[in-house]
């Protein structure tokens, strides 16, 4: 019935624009206009029911899935990749003078001067202090070594590239002499980690770098042109080993310095949601084919949300494929993360915020699971964000933790993310804050952010005895 009435508003449309009709009367060619347009609406409704019929279509709770398709090749990652050549050898260089300058308070320095007397600081501790790292790009990612809690590094766009030996108190601006065969190629570094000797760095376009001396000198690892999606997210594992995961969902795992990749997942995200579309995860069938964000756990599991936001995945080890899960609300998902604590304690559960500021928290295990409802689990924060967004959030302790976001907002929880207020510290930023982590089992934190922003913060002993040794500069100064 479909396909006579296509073929119906072919000859009718043929019968409209035909050369031959040019010398027909104006009413005649009224007449096929008028034929023409009663035979397309009726092929449009004959094909419309075919679409509508239960072997083409299932609805589920208002949104319309297609039915499941086979798996193709090109969906499913490799059982190996292997470097297609050599890694090769990229020297760095030290491109800018090392002593920064702390800010006292958050207000951005306009240029590298002599730092401000200690008394005139705000003292560790009381407030997130900002160091000028006297560049105006994003910065994206700061990772220190569990090892020696003295180094660390921080990356970020245009190549940005720094390092720490002094527990974050001094940086030094480093560069890459050949990463790019033309100078038109600018790379941008959005992931690092560390692990004693190995330092795995990941750019944009496709790069990766690889360090097996603690950073005194690098090599660029090939990436295999089979390697399903860009590289998303690195975590450095031990000696020569690392686990790399991919905005298509493909995980990796190397032992050998990144010469060869052993697949810990049997299929990508697409192939995933191809066979599951129809199972009712709400917005499922509206994938564009990649992550916007992807979250490891430290024992392992995957948080990741899709490129639109519209639904969440995730990924436990020893599993073969993605679990996809319906978000809470209509609102979109910004952003996702782990309630992992940094001082160590087990907590479950996960955070997730939403468009125009909303924040919710599940403080219970089971929200990853394929049968879970996103809603049972997931429970509104008291949040007065005024709409802006919540980019990212980690937690020092079981019940505090701090939530960052657009124009350089700062949140502070103090019982365990129930009820958020506002932390003045970053009242002046003028920008986005895109990272928040702690190191030191949780004695240590650090935001970064657009136009060049660092902020530090200590928690541990060491932030009272420079309180302390403030205080008592400041009482010699007076008594001077």
């Amino acid at each position: 019935m479909a396909h006579g009435n296509v073929a119906t508003v072919l000859d009718a449309v043929r019968g409209v624009f035909a050369p031959e009709s040019r010398g027909i009367t104006i009413a005649a060619a009224r007449t096929r206009r008028r034929r023409a347009l009663i035979a397309g609406t009726i092929g449009a409704m004959s094909v419309a029911s075919l679409w509508a019929s239960p072997a083409w279509m299932q609805t589920n709770q208002g949104d319309v899935h297609c039915p499941a398709l086979p798996v193709q090749d090109s969906e499913i990652p490799p059982d190996e990749l292997e470097a297609p050549e050599a890694p090769e050898a990229c020297p760095e260089i030290e491109v800018r003078r090392g002593d920064l300058v702390r800010v006292a308070g958050l207000a951005a320095a306009a240029s590298l001067g002599p730092a401000p007397a200690r008394s005139e600081q705000v003292p560790d501790g009381q407030a997130w202090v900002q160091y000028d790292l006297n560049t105006g790009e994003v910065l994206y990612d700061i990772d220190f070594d569990p090892l020696d809690k003295n180094h660390g590094f921080v990356v970020g766009a245009r190549g940005l590239f720094y390092e720490t030996k002094d527990g974050g108190k001094r940086w030094v601006s480093r560069s890459f002499a050949n990463l790019g065969k033309s100078e038109d190629v600018t790379y941008r570094f959005q992931n690092v980690a560390v692990l004693g000797n190995d330092v795995w760095i990941l750019g944009k376009p496709p790069l990766l770098l690889h360090s097996k001396d603690a950073g005194k000198s690098w090599k660029k690892v090939p990436l295999s042109k089979k390697l399903p999606g860009e590289p998303k997210v690195i975590t450095a594992l031990g000696k020569s080993k690392a686990e790399m995961a991919t905005s298509s969902g493909a995980v990796y795992v190397t032992e050998n310095d990144g010469k060869n990749w052993k697949s810990l997942v049997s299929e990508t995200v697409d192939a995933t949601l191809n066979r599951v579309s129809s199972s009712g995860t709400s917005g499922a069938s509206y994938f564009t084919g990649s992550v916007k964000s992807i979250k490891r756990s430290a024992d392992g599991r995957y948080l990741a949300v899709a490129q639109r936001g519209n639904f969440y995945l995730s990924f436990s080890p020893g599993g073969e494929r993605w679990l996809p899960h319906s978000r809470i609300s209509a609102r979109r998902i910004q952003a996702m993360g782990f309630r992992q604590p940094a001082d160590g304690s087990k907590e479950a559960g996960a955070w997730m915020s939403l468009n125009g500021g909303y924040l919710t928290q599940s403080d219970k295990e089971g929200y990853d699971e394929l049968t879970a409802d996103s809603k049972e689990f997931f429970k509104y924060a008291e949040i007065r964000s005024g709409g802006i967004g919540i980019i990212d959030l980690a937690y020092r302790t079981p019940q505090e933790g701090y939530a960052a976001g657009g124009s350089g907002v700062i949140y502070q929880t103090k019982d365990g993310g129930k009820t958020w207020q506002f932390d003045p510290s970053g009242t002046d930023l003028p920008c986005n804050l895109y990272n928040v982590k702690f190191f030191q089992g949780g004695k240590v934190g650090y935001m970064i952010g657009s136009a060049g922003v660092l902020l530090r913060r200590n928690f541990g002993e060491e932030a009272s005895t420079d309180a302390s040794a403030s205080a008592g500069a400041s009482a010699r100064a007076s008594s001077a």
